[in-house]
């Protein structure tokens, strides 16, 4: 059911995520839903809701795609600059602005385009956290249970409940590189399933965990990782790392 331009999008919206089969799918055809306007950020924005999308929505500690959402012939366009989906909905927001006079309507097929080097430095980073997962198991470092995940470009870290005692983190350090370049070495697949509760998982150097991000198809396709850090931050330990 779709709503006419300018109306809030209602829950029954339902957009296909593309950027769940193939993080290397930069483009896609849609259909326009609905079109409303906003206020993001302190700005006037709009929203532009489609039927399907390649574009990832900001969230579970991974940075927005953006791009461009555009009328088959280019004669209209859209930049969109953040992508979210509304809790406990289905549908995609592609937040942005017009740079044509003409505008998009309710029903008309559009093209999306992402920004494909974000996309794949975003998926470096968000794997790379996942790898350390591994790389802690690897080394019998059993102690530590994930928390949460920070995979953006400034400062990426993953948290763990539990710690590692100051006096041996610079140790520990040393052997995470060590044993993160041996992982990307191997060129480890990257697998992607769904459990029987209907959760998408994803195991990464072969440690498994339920992720809705995108995800590099091989570990080599890392290319490099270096932790950087590890401090105490509250009652988790905080691993600071980058991707090379």
């Amino acid at each position: 059911m779709a709503a006419v331009s300018g109306e809030v999008p209602i829950k029954s919206f339902s957009t296909i995520h593309l950027y769940y089969d193939d993080t290397y799918q930069f483009s896609c055809r849609g259909n326009v839903l609905g079109i409303y306007e906003t206020q993001f950020n302190g700005e006037e924005r709009s929203i532009v809701v489609l039927d399907q999308t390649v574009m990832h929505p900001q969230g579970g500690g991974q940075s927005t795609d953006i791009g461009t959402i555009s009328s088959p012939d280019g004669n209209i366009k859209f930049e969109v600059s953040h992508v979210q989906k509304p809790r406990d909905t289905n549908y995609i927001e592609h937040i942005g602005t017009f740079t044509t006079d003409e505008r998009l309507i309710v029903g008309q097929e559009v093209t999306v385009e992402i920004n494909s080097g974000r996309r794949c430095t975003n998926a470096r980073i968000h794997s790379a956290g996942h790898l350390l997962d591994s790389a802690f198991i690897n080394l019998g470092i059993t102690n530590l249970v994930p928390s949460k995940g920070y995979h953006f470009p400034d400062g990426p870290y993953v948290e763990y409940i539990g710690d590692i005692p100051a006096e041996k983190r610079e140790e520990v350090i040393n052997l995470l590189n060590i044993e993160s370049e041996r992982l990307i070495k191997e060129s480890i697949g990257v697998v992607v399933s769904v459990n029987e509760r209907n959760e998408r998982e994803v195991n990464v150097g072969g440690v498994s965990c339920m992720c809705g991000g995108t995800h590099v198809k091989n570990t080599a396709e890392i290319k490099g990782l270096k932790v950087s850090k590890i401090k105490k931050s509250k009652k988790n330990v905080r691993v600071s790392y980058t991707v090379l």
